[in-house]
């Protein structure tokens, strides 16, 4: 039977716009499974119910001299890997770290309403954190997270270091989302231990930055604490950055507590989300010094992002020693690259060296092996000599790694060389 012209021309013409759509599919997924953004930073967090979000946007070329984090997405567009980098190495997170990511890696897994977060170190072993090995989101059918709990490497659900094993989200009217903690024992937990908000309500921008934080009871009524406090408002630029926040009884008016017992905190940031001051005010606006000891603090960064030193100041902003911990400034020394911190020196108002009011100590250094493992912590005084610290009798801490570089062992010891346990 013949084959018409026409009919030739047509098949061939399908063949061939098949084999086109298969080769676009093809870049198009080659494109998005390498698609990288990298940040600078990652935003404060007060709970695990946003999904990730940088802070700071930088071109490669940028990121690869730099501290940052890179987010890596499938082919789908949906986020699967969040690591911490200085350069071309995955590096512990450092003070740019929130709550809620505190390992160089977090890798993400999608199935059936169901979102999986497990966490990596360095050498991309599974580890811990917060105690646990996996966290695991339902999704409803609006693509709202409205669950998590937490399991170990059997599987079995079990409680974070902060004594939470569920987290459940309700979704509001208004956009808001509240939130409920809870143990094992179903008993309900409060945000953190010593931050007196056990159930809130949730309140965020359309950039996904948190804005406002409530306690609240099981009607939904405004619940002061016992600091008298029953909201946070928290204050960030478009890009993320914190600018600070102001604490309210349930009245909606200033009232000073929670934790540094501050009516305002200030922040400034620089161009890449690093704090770089801090103070407190008063109901009245008057600056007020925290119950941690201080008024505020300021902090300086090397070219990699790492802090180079920070000091306290005083109610003047003059460089002030913190009544607490007796010291003014922190002096960090590093490595060449820009990896291992070697060193932290306590300082008074006149950079001498000083004592920690009640660690007992003066310098802490860090010594490490050859894959960039931390090996042994110490403790020294004035003139840099071994001292057992004055709170826990510490004098070195002692960590073994395996063959695959995971933490294997930590042992702490006084200066005589006897373990303490």
């Amino acid at each position: 039977m013949k084959v018409s012209k026409t009919l030739l021309i047509l098949q061939t013409a399908i063949v061939l716009l098949c084999s086109c759509n298969s080769d676009i599919q093809k870049t198009q997924s080659e494109v998005f499974s390498k698609l990288i953004e990298y940040y600078s930073s990652i935003p404060l967090r007060e709970s695990p119910y946003p999904d990730f979000k940088g802070i700071v946007r930088l071109s490669e070329e940028e990121a690869l001299s730099r501290n940052h984090y890179r987010f890596e997405y499938d082919d789908k567009f949906r986020l699967k890997n969040v690591s911490f980098w200085l350069g071309s190495t995955l590096r512990n997170p450092n003070h740019t770290a929130n709550y809620f990511f505190t390992t160089p890696l977090q890798k993400i897994e999608y199935k059936d309403r169901i979102e999986i977060r497990t966490f990596y170190d360095r050498f991309e072993n599974q580890t811990t954190q917060r105690g646990v090995y996996k966290e695991v989101y339902a999704i409803n059918h609006l693509g709202k997270k409205t669950d998590l709990h937490f399991e170990n490497k059997e599987g079995e659900k079990i409680e974070n270091t902060l004594g939470i094993s569920d987290y459940k989200w309700e979704q509001q009217p208004d956009g808001s989302v509240i939130e409920s903690r809870y143990d094992l024992k179903g008993a309900m937990k409060s945000l953190r231990p010593h931050f007196e908000f056990n159930r809130i309500r949730l309140f965020y921008e359309q950039n996904g930055m948190i804005s406002l934080m409530q306690n609240i009871d099981s009607q939904e009524n405004l619940l002061e604490n016992s600091t008298g406090v029953a909201q946070d408002n928290l204050h960030f630029d478009k890009e993320g950055r914190w600018l600070g926040w102001d604490v309210l009884n349930k009245e909606h008016k200033l009232h000073r507590g929670n934790g540094p017992n501050v009516a305002k905190g200030i922040n400034i940031s620089n161009n890449y989300g690093y704090e770089v001051s801090i103070r407190y005010e008063d109901i009245d606006g008057s600056p007020i010094i925290n119950a941690h000891g201080f008024w505020g603090s300021q902090r300086f960064y090397d070219k990699y992002g790492n802090y180079s030193h920070t000091n306290f100041i005083d109610s003047l902003g003059n460089p002030g020693i913190n009544e607490k911990s007796g010291y003014c400034y922190a002096i960090y020394t590093w490595d060449k690259r820009g990896i291992n911190r070697q060193k932290v020196e306590l300082l008074d108002t006149k950079k001498e060296p000083i004592i920690h009011k009640s660690g007992g100590y003066s310098i802490i250094q860090y010594e490490y092996d050859e894959n960039d493992n931390i090996i042994k912590t110490n403790y020294l005084g004035l003139e840099g000599e071994k001292i057992d610290r004055k709170d826990n009798g510490i004098s070195y801490i002692i960590y073994r790694h395996n063959d695959e570089n995971a933490l294997t062992e930590t042992k702490r010891y006084n200066k005589s060389d006897e373990l303490i346990k």
